[in-house]
């Protein structure tokens, strides 16, 4: 498994989430459940379709123990890296690709709205983050458009 090269974090979005340890405790009871059921049953019965079954399962559980979504801007562009045992991806939405940058407050969380060609992306940040965030934006991709938004009613 090749280890991600760790990126500068110039601001770390909302948008990313951490199993929760009680998710994490449940998950690690179930396959210890299914790894016990699956040794029992090829004990007794020999290979089975349910002792495989229970095998494959408790694999499963193993591997959604450990989840970790980061979400966060670099001077590269947007960043979205997840973490598992036995994966790390990372997906670079560069500043080259960005056509157009809208940002939008509603109640305490500002939202990013980054598109590239017809399709993007939308992060979430904490409202006082604004500046920050515009201040980023002017400084990696002076040439994009960026709109900021005040009102909650209006519709993309």
């Amino acid at each position: 498994m090749a280890v991600l090269e760790p990126l500068e974090s110039l601001l770390v979005s909302k948008s990313g989430k951490e199993s929760q340890r009680w998710k994490s405790v449940a998950f690690v009871l179930i396959a210890a459940y299914l790894f016990t059921t699956a040794g029992w049953q090829l004990r007794h019965d020999g290979v089975t379709q349910k002792a495989l079954l229970n095998l494959l399962l408790g694999a499963c559980s193993l591997v959604v123990i450990k989840y970790e979504k980061r979400v966060y801007v670099s001077p590269q562009g947007f960043v979205k890296e997840t973490h598992t045992w036995f994966s790390h991806h990372r997906e670079l939405l560069p500043w080259s690709e960005i056509r157009h940058v809208t940002l939008m407050i509603k109640g305490g969380t500002l939202i990013a709205f980054l598109e590239k060609d017809s399709l993007g992306w939308k992060l979430l940040f904490d409202r006082n983050e604004m500046a920050a965030l515009d201040g980023i934006v002017k400084k990696y991709a002076p040439r994009v458009p960026l709109k900021i938004r005040n009102d909650m009613n209006s519709r993309f």
